[in-house]
């Protein structure tokens, strides 16, 4: 459970990344509010799930899973293209991460 919990974790990274973009300098006040929500609720899943996942592990996974996710809403919600490259490449940190699991070391 405390590794679903990191992943949504992760998700809301990207989230509330996409609510500062869409607020335009803090001037759309919802978008600041999700913004805020979302990073407040992937900090506290974040250190819900430290308690059962080795915090090392744990901040390269949140990290990996925001970034992967961040890349994914800027190519589908602000027309940023994603390279072959850069899809193999998110690829491979998602087998890192995965491997991380895993390896439940």
């Amino acid at each position: 459970m405390s590794w679903f919990i990191l992943f949504i974790a992760g998700v809301l990274e990207a989230v509330w990344l996409f609510g500062i973009q869409k607020s335009e300098a803090f001037s759309k006040f919802p978008y600041v509010v999700l913004a805020l929500v979302a990073m407040a609720t992937s900090l506290l899943l974040f250190s819900i799930s430290v308690r059962h996942i080795p915090a090392s592990q744990a901040y390269i996974v949140w990290l990996a899973i925001g970034a992967i996710c961040i890349s994914f809403v800027d190519h589908y919600f602000f027309n940023h293209p994603i390279t072959w490259q850069q899809l193999f490449f998110c690829c491979l940190i998602f087998v890192g991460v995965v491997g991380i699991k895993l390896s439940k070391g």
